[in-house]
């Protein structure tokens, strides 16, 4: 057909193209009668409903299953005869020996033992098919259960776990230093992300049935409450566990690396050493010294954890020698302020518990916790009982030097 020459002219075109790709929209009745697709909408009135549902009709399913388990012949062989024939048959019995299965089994010959083989593997295979198959439809209700009780407690955990954020937060930025920002905002993002795998390894475990639903979802919840509480605790009694300081002492305790003492001359003292009452002190504390190591050199198993004289005996050294080393911090003589700072700074103890406390014995009793604790209490002994040898050397060195001042002065 001839068609004429045309042109369009206009300012704007709209053009429809038609699209239908089958689009539905889905009945609400169709929705409300799904057991696995809107458990995030349901309450927690609707979440226990379908969770007792879907609990009734799988004990509904394993009755069935029990009843038709029961069909078997091997089952149906054993209860074919009622209860009391059995009873009859078993007071009447005589004893006789068991039968050999595979005396039995090795006396028939080869196309029977094949019949009875080929017959057993084809009745446990098709048991087994046969479980199979009804384990898949318990299986897939059992997943919506583990999902709905997911569901219920995460009406929970959600605004437990920011509770817990708010006892950690909240004393983080009371125990950091004022006008640092970095340092917290560092410590929250790590914390959140330790909360967030323990939270999903948890909700994982809980789905796929591997703990019960109330441990998973309480997981996370479990792992960073005795933390906030900690925190909180801490920022009450103003600790000073952010401080760098805490954590040098603590790594410093825990790899032997001793602390070194540092003493300056002072430009104004305003009580003088007493040489004579520090030498006095020095000889009594070396005497102290040597009655400790000559009783406590080496620790027996009960001394070390019923005698609290060893504690004590320390104890009173630690203090002597600190208190003479505060006097001698005052003097104006550079020799004596560097010998000093050779003197070691002793450890208080070398156990977690007291001597003679019920924690120590019944540390000293259950074997092996105790071997194993003394046996890791042994370098922090030798290391007591070097520096005490140590002290003893050094007491002899400042006593000379000591002597030899006011033997200069006295000339």
């Amino acid at each position: 057909e001839f068609i004429p020459y045309a042109r369009e002219s206009f300012v704007t075109k709209t053009m429809t193209i038609p699209y239908d790709d089958n689009f539905n929209r889905m009945e609400e009745s169709v929705l409300q009668e799904s057991e696995s697709s809107n458990y995030v909408s349901k309450n927690i009135a609707q979440l226990r409903v379908s969770i007792d549902s879907m609990e009734q009709f799988i004990d509904s399913v394993n009755i069935s299953d029990r009843k038709t388990m029961k069909q078997y012949t091997y089952l149906s062989f054993r209860n074919s005869y009622p209860q009391e024939k059995r009873d009859s048959i078993v007071e009447h019995a005589t004893a006789s020996m068991k039968p050999d299965m595979d005396s039995i089994f090795a006396s028939k010959n080869i196309q029977t033992q094949t019949a009875i083989l080929q017959s057993a593997y084809t009745k446990a295979d098709n048991n087994g098919n046969d479980y199979l198959f009804r384990s898949m439809s318990k299986t897939t209700t059992q997943r919506n259960i583990n999902r709905q009780w997911i569901e219920w407690h995460t009406k929970f955990t959600v605004s437990f776990a920011c509770l817990i954020f708010f006892f950690i937060g909240a004393p983080l930025g009371s125990i950091v230093r004022k006008g640092g920002l970095g340092t917290p905002i560092v410590i929250s993002v790590i914390l959140f992300i330790i909360y967030y795998i323990l939270n999903n390894v948890g909700y994982k475990m809980a789905r796929d049935g591997v703990w019960d639903h109330w441990i998973g979802m309480w997981f996370s919840s479990m792992i960073l409450l005795p933390l906030g509480v900690f925190l909180t605790y801490k920022a009450m009694t103003d600790s000073v566990i952010m401080s760098t300081d805490t954590y040098t002492s603590f790594f410093k305790k825990l790899f032997f690396i001793r602390e070194k003492r540092n003493y300056t001359l002072k430009e104004v003292v305003i009580e003088e050493p007493n040489y004579a009452e520090i030498g006095q002190s020095s000889r009594e504390l070396t005497g102290e010294v040597a009655v400790h190591l000559q009783k406590y050199g080496t620790l027996g198993y009960k001394t070390y954890w019923t005698d609290s004289g060893y504690d004590h005996s320390l104890s009173s050294i630690k203090n002597k020698m600190e208190n003479m080393l505060n006097q001698l911090s005052n003097s104006r003589k550079p020799i004596v302020i560097e010998k000093a700072k050779e003197y070691p700074v002793l450890i208080k103890y070398v156990r977690p518990f007291n001597a003679g406390s019920t924690p120590a014995r019944l540390c000293m009793y259950i074997f092996p916790l105790g071997v194993i604790m003394r046996l890791l209490s042994l370098p922090f002994e030798k290391r007591i009982n070097r520096d005490l040898n140590a002290v003893l050397k050094l007491n002899n060195e400042l006593n000379e030097i000591m002597n030899n001042q006011q033997r200069k002065v006295a000339v």
